[in-house]
């Protein structure tokens, strides 16, 4: 994706192993639930070829700014989830340490004017919503 004027490309896998890509496919997504430990309900539900088939059918783009009382959105970027050890794979899902700073009633209270912007959204097959030719430039690295 692009942001800012650069180009963010997807991470590698290498968790998965040599090779393992950064593009989504169904062979990814199934070597991730296998290595995580996951039932892997992606491909019992059709894979790719099922979500290619319920966009051709048609779906709305839904953003929105959050909080989850639940489990303190430790499941998107700390270590989720909490009865496992950080180290197993799949469990340390990013740098948030988690505690009361993660706690909603905390983040509300701390922070009240919290707001969100979406802009310059683009939609397009992959590749174009922005000039190729551009991707080598210094605008881009």
């Amino acid at each position: 994706y692009v942001q800012d004027g650069k180009v963010i490309r997807n991470s590698e896998a290498t968790i998965l192993g040599p090779n393992a890509g950064n593009s989504i496919t169904d062979e990814l997504c199934s070597k991730q639930k296998a290595k995580f430990g996951d039932l892997d309900h992606f491909a019992a539900k059709g894979a790719l070829k099922s979500m290619g088939e319920a966009l051709d059918r048609g779906m709305v783009l839904v953003l929105s700014l959050w909080d989850d009382s639940d489990v303190n959105m430790l499941w998107l970027d700390s270590a989720w989830p909490t009865d496992q050890p950080p180290r197993m794979p799949g469990v340390l899902r990013g740098p948030c340490p988690g505690g009361r700073t993660s706690e909603p009633e905390y983040l509300r209270q701390a922070t009240p004017q919290s707001q969100v912007t979406y802009s310059e959204i683009k939609v397009g097959t992959i590749g174009s919503t922005f000039s190729s030719r551009r991707l080598g430039s210094a605008e881009y690295v």
